[in-house]
């Protein structure tokens, strides 16, 4: 592998765990949903994070493709991820926040990964992330509506 294909493959390593990371928080805020919007809010983030499971195994099969290993552990995903995981959460609308602010997050690193892959020519990653910063905006842009 080149050091710039290298460069690509260990980034989406990285966003991989994020990823998984905030797949955790969402199903975390899912399960722990209450008030008057409960039924709304566990049907959203229960979609988003079935979503994010899907994304987690194409982001590895692609980190495969670069010739790579995907992380093998939660205790590596954890290292090497930079979204920060939640230990606790008071209430429904500052989960809803923390999902904003981490799909925000998501977006914005979908975004400078998708122009390195493009810049070294990497058009299948570029996609692929191009496709996960319109998820990622979409659920900020959802979970936000409900903020009041």
């Amino acid at each position: 592998m080149s050091q710039t294909n290298e460069s690509v493959a260990e980034q989406l390593k990285t966003f991989m765990a994020d990823t998984y990371l905030l797949l955790a928080k969402t199903q975390a805020c899912h399960w722990n949903a209450r008030g008057q919007n409960f039924i709304g809010i566990h049907k959203l983030t229960e979609e988003q994070y079935n979503e994010l499971f899907e994304a987690v195994d194409e982001l590895a099969e692609r980190v495969r493709a670069l010739d790579t290993d995907a992380p093998f552990s939660l205790a590596e995903m954890q290292r090497i991820a930079t979204l920060e995981e939640a230990t606790q959460v008071h209430g429904i609308d500052d989960a809803i926040r923390m999902l904003v602010t981490d799909n925000k997050a998501m977006a914005e690193r979908a975004r400078e990964l998708a122009l390195d892959a493009d810049e070294q020519d990497d058009l299948v990653t570029h996609d692929m992330l191009v496709k996960r910063i319109e998820v990622h905006d979409k659920a900020a842009w959802l979970l936000r509506s409900n903020l009041g």
